[in-house]
């Protein structure tokens, strides 16, 4: 009898081990003994790029300036009552980055001679819109005119333009030789031709003849 209740309470011990066992195998998931689904953490979308065109930085001004009077010189190629007048740049060459622009020209004094570009040939370029540089070689321009009166004065062509630079001193070499040299082109003035007074025949006067008697 007492072997019989030694293997009894052997098996019960037995018994009780293997069930601590699988309580503690069970306790880790979740009833059932069915494991946990896996989940995947969220993954970030990337951020779409902006569609706008990326801002250009604002482009500078150049320092600028208007010359009335560019420093220019030349001569007609001979005297006459209409002349063509050849211009030439007399500043030099100009700083790297300078731009030279010839404009509007005009005589000083105006009411000897009148501007007139037929006084020159076709293939002679006309001197507004010429543009001045450093990588550009100067070639002259010409200027026509025609005199309509008689004076004391040569007028003087002038000629504006305007200057753009890199720097502001580039700029004020430049304004400095347009004052220093100033315009040295002039039409030549001469005598306009004046007309002979034509003959006037008087017309004879006719006797009267007496009427009557």
């Amino acid at each position: 009898m007492i072997d019989m209740r030694r293997a009894l309470s052997a098996a019960v011990a037995i018994l009780m081990l293997v069930a601590g066992c699988d309580d503690t195998s069970a306790g880790d998931g979740p009833p059932g003994g069915t494991s946990p689904p896996e989940t995947t953490a969220p993954t970030e979308e990337p951020k779409p790029e902006p569609t706008d065109p990326e801002s250009t930085q604002t482009t500078q001004n150049k320092p600028a300036i208007s010359l009335a009077t560019a420093p220019v010189g030349g001569a007609p190629d001979e005297a006459g009552i209409s002349q063509c007048a050849s211009v030439a740049w007399l500043a030099g060459e100009v700083p790297d980055g300078t731009v030279v622009t010839f404009g509007e020209v005009h005589l000083e004094p105006s009411n000897i001679f009148k501007l007139d570009q037929e006084a020159c040939a076709d293939d002679r370029r006309q001197c507004p819109g010429l543009v001045i540089s450093s990588n550009r070689q100067f070639e002259p321009c010409y200027v026509g005119a025609r005199q309509v009166a008689n004076g004391n004065e040569d007028p003087n062509v002038v000629i504006e333009a305007e200057v753009t630079c890199n720097t502001e001193e580039d700029c004020r070499k430049v304004q400095k030789e347009a004052k220093k040299r100033g315009t040295q082109v002039e039409f030549i003035t001469g005598e306009l031709p004046t007309l002979e007074p034509t003959e006037t025949v008087e017309p004879t006067e006719t006797p009267e003849t007496p009427t009557g008697g």
